[in-house]
């Protein structure tokens, strides 16, 4: 049986283009043949159309931060002082919970960082408290046109139990983004004991951000 094997274009066969907007298919495989002028405007206006860049007005941005947890510390998880014999080490207060969410935002913004802003090598930095670190990015997504929609951020740590401080951290938030305490989603879980989490030698915590273009 004789077998039929697909035929594969040359370099020297060129594919046929689409006829431009100003031209009108021919029939019959006949050369296309010229718009009239009260149709070529319209047409050449569709193509213009098409060729402009399509903006989502919603952008999503994901964050993650982690820090060590070490003695003579205080613990700051979602802008509020939890009660622990270990706090997290880092140039600010290490609210590792904010920064996560600092960067989602920033991400979602395409403005590149939190350590891109706010670097731990400023010296007013040093020492900070998060919540102004989240007010000035905030600032900085609302300079650009953009709205927060909400926020799904989930801390991991192994001690303490975060769960009864969930609402605090909530409110706490909403205040410093000026938004409704439903648009905060804040969740916390724990390592099962594995990694540095689990060994109660850190703790992270992610999130993602979806703001719109107003």
């Amino acid at each position: 049986m004789q077998q039929h094997h697909p035929r594969h274009q040359t370099d020297t066969e060129q594919v046929p283009s689409s006829p431009s907007p100003s031209f009108r298919a021919g029939d019959d495989g006949a050369s296309p043949s010229p718009l009239p002028p009260s149709e070529r405007a319209g047409a050449e206006a569709v193509e213009k159309q098409a060729a402009v860049p399509f903006h989502c007005p919603f952008r999503i941005g994901m964050g993650y931060d982690v820090h060590r947890l070490v003695p003579d510390r205080a613990l700051w998880l979602g802008g509020i002082r939890i009660e622990h014999k270990l706090g997290l080490l880092g140039h600010s207060d290490a609210d590792v919970l904010i920064h996560a969410i600092c960067d989602a935002l920033l991400g979602a913004a395409s403005l590149r960082d939190i350590g891109y802003h706010f670097p731990d090598t400023a010296a007013e930095t040093l020492d900070i408290d998060s919540k102004v670190l989240l007010k000035k990015t905030m600032a900085l997504v609302r300079s650009n046109g953009y709205e927060l929609g909400n926020i799904d951020a989930t801390v991991c740590a192994e001690r303490p139990k975060l769960n009864p401080h969930i609402p605090r951290m909530q409110q706490c938030l909403s205040e410093v983004m000026e938004t409704d305490v439903c648009n905060i989603s804040i969740k916390a879980t724990t390592n099962e004991r594995l990694g540095f989490a689990g060994r109660e030698e850190g703790i992270s915590a992610y999130a993602v951000a979806l703001i719109f273009k107003l």
